[in-house]
């Protein structure tokens, strides 16, 4: 029989080998996980919008701390450009919404006026278009939305709007004026004194704003 070489291992030696193989190989992977998570990107704050971007994003995209499901709006450098709109999401949900605001203080009033109406996005699919006709009809005359405009500055009477040759005569001036009042933009405060409701004087405003920019 021959003799063990002295090169031979006895099992005891093999099974050490293999454990000093597998430690060592697993200390490898451990110093390759800790590279590549000390490569991913870092969260940086901005100072203007005080949000937190992962660095090389945009700023259009959504922050680090935000779903993706949920968008942010940014105007370039400007970060409050969308103020409104980013409030929208975040009360609404990625779904969204429409809404109109206003707090102002009408030339001819007292004191400010704050209105505020919102619907969901899903709110619509119901909504029958068709309601808004005879409201937006009674606004469809140049006469009429300067009359509004008239009254919205602080001019109450007919007598007062017919010393304006762009309103026609004092007829003609009854003819508008009632027909604003039948669609509710108009409402007679005291005997021959007319105003806007509060309640429309920011849905008017909106709407100016919508046909003139």
């Amino acid at each position: 029989m021959s003799k063990p070489s002295k090169h031979s291992r006895g099992p005891a030696e093999a099974t050490d080998s293999l454990a000093n193989r597998l430690a060592d190989l697993e200390a490898k992977v451990a110093d390759l996980e800790s590279r590549s998570s000390d490569s991913s990107p870092t969260p940086v704050s901005d100072s203007d919008s005080g949000e937190t971007d992962a660095v090389g994003s945009e700023s259009t995209s959504s922050t680090a701390s935000e779903p993706a499901s949920r968008p942010r709006f940014s105007g370039g450098t400007d970060d409050d450009t969308f103020w409104v709109l980013n409030g929208l999401v975040d009360r609404f949900g990625p779904d969204g919404g429409v809404v109109y605001a206003g707090h102002v203080t009408p030339p001819g009033a007292q004191g400010p006026v704050a209105w505020q109406m919102g619907l969901t996005g899903e709110v619509f699919d119901d909504l029958n278009f068709a309601e808004a006709a005879s409201s937006l009809a009674a606004l469809g005359h140049p006469v009429r939305l300067e009359l509004l405009r008239a009254i919205y500055d602080g001019v109450s009477t007919v007598a007062e709007l017919s010393t304006d040759d762009r309103f026609g005569t004092t007829g003609q001036i009854y003819h508008h004026v009632h027909a604003l009042a039948g669609a509710g933009w108009l409402e007679n405060s005291q005997r021959g004194h007319w105003r806007i409701p509060a309640a429309k004087v920011i849905p008017l405003l909106t709407l100016m704003l919508i046909g003139t920019h």
